[in-house]
């Protein structure tokens, strides 16, 4: 009886210790957050979690191209928006971006960056946002990490700051 207590504890210690060692959960350098966090003049970060879609779109072939990737989300407390489009290609989908890469939007570029609720003039040619990809996995459920950072301009000329953090899976 002592034997068989034994060894069924060493199984079930063993099967503890397998599934601690292959879980990448436990891995906070590579999970994903399911957020999208954006600051603005240092202020209080806006958060994104509701509704997460990041995919590739295929285009329709007179466009030139072939696919682009886009990431949506809905706002934590209200209704608004968030959206960012990048990766547009005459490659076919999935878009793939090799990382680390940095990717600079200016002026009216910044418009594949759409956040509903902040007053941002996209045809301001003083715009500039860098968008830093630290991951972008190429499949569905493969994380995606993006951070960016930079400044704006809105409605009335004025200069803001903006931070953002992406942290999601691909859908």
């Amino acid at each position: 009886m002592t034997k068989s207590i034994f060894k069924l504890s060493v199984l079930i210690l063993s099967i503890l210790f397998i599934n601690s060692c292959s879980n990448n959960d436990d891995n906070t350098a590579t999970r994903s957050a399911d957020k999208i966090e954006i600051t603005i003049d240092n202020g209080t970060p806006l958060s994104y979690s509701t509704n997460i879609v990041a995919t590739d779109y295929p285009l329709a072939a007179q466009t030139g191209f072939q696919c682009v990737f886009k990431i949506t989300s809905k706002d934590d407390v209200s209704t608004d928006t968030f959206g960012f489009t990048y990766g547009i290609t005459t490659d076919p989908c999935p878009v793939i971006i090799a990382t680390p890469a940095t990717f600079i939007l200016n002026g009216p570029e910044i418009g594949a960056l759409n956040i509903q609720g902040i007053d941002i003039d996209y045809n301001n040619a003083g715009n500039s946002i860098t968008f830093t990809y630290n991951v972008f996995g190429n499949n569905p459920g493969d994380d995606i990490k993006i951070i960016f950072s930079g400044n704006y301009f809105d409605s009335l000329g004025v200069s803001h700051t903006i931070s953002g953090d992406i942290d999601i899976k691909r859908s």
